[in-house]
C-alpha cells in the first residue's frame, strides 16, 4: 500500500472539507475516497474520522457507500499490521530455530556419507555372520 500512498498528493484537508459540504454528489464521493488511509495515511484518515462518519448518513447512496469502503479499508489496514504485531516475535523464533536445525551443504553430504557406510556395515556385517 506504501506506493499506492506514493502516487497520490497529500490531500488539502481545507478544501475537503468544503468539497464534503457541497450538493454536488459526485464531489462528496470522490472527497470521501480520498480521505481513505490507503491514499491519504493514517493520520489524515485518524484526524478526519468523524467526518467520514457522518458521511456514513450522506443523503446519496454512492457517497454512504463510498464512506463504508473508507471504513472497511481502515479495519483492514489495521487488522493487518495488528497481525504483523503478534507475528513478528514468532518469526523470528522460527527463523532462530530454523538457523539451528539447517546445515551446510558440505555437513549434509558427509552425513549421507556415513549413513551409507553404516548400512554397507551393518549388511555386510549381518552377511558375514550368516557363513
Amino acid at each position: 500500500m506504501v506506493k499506492k500512498r506514493a502516487r497520490w498528493a497529500a490531500p488539502d484537508i481545507r478544501r475537503l472539507v468544503a468539497d464534503l459540504q457541497g450538493s454536488d454528489e459526485v464531489v462528496r464521493d470522490h472527497t470521501v475516497r480520498s480521505l481513505c488511509p490507503c491514499h491519504a495515511g493514517w493520520e489524515v484518515f485518524e484526524q478526519n474520522v468523524s467526518v467520514v462518519l457522518r458521511k456514513l448518513r450522506d443523503r446519496s447512496h454512492v457517497v454512504r457507500a463510498d464512506a463504508l469502503h473508507v471504513f472497511e479499508d481502515a479495519a483492514r489496514m489495521q487488522a493487518t499490521e495488528d497481525l504483523q504485531y503478534y507475528l513478528e516475535p514468532g518469526e523470528e523464533r522460527i527463523g532462530e530455530k530454523r538457523a539451528q536445525g539447517f546445515r551446510s551443504m558440505a555437513d549434509r553430504l558427509e552425513a549421507r556419507r556415513n549413513r551409507k557406510l553404516r548400512k554397507r556395515k551393518k549388511r555386510h556385517g549381518a552377511a558375514g555372520d550368516a557363513a
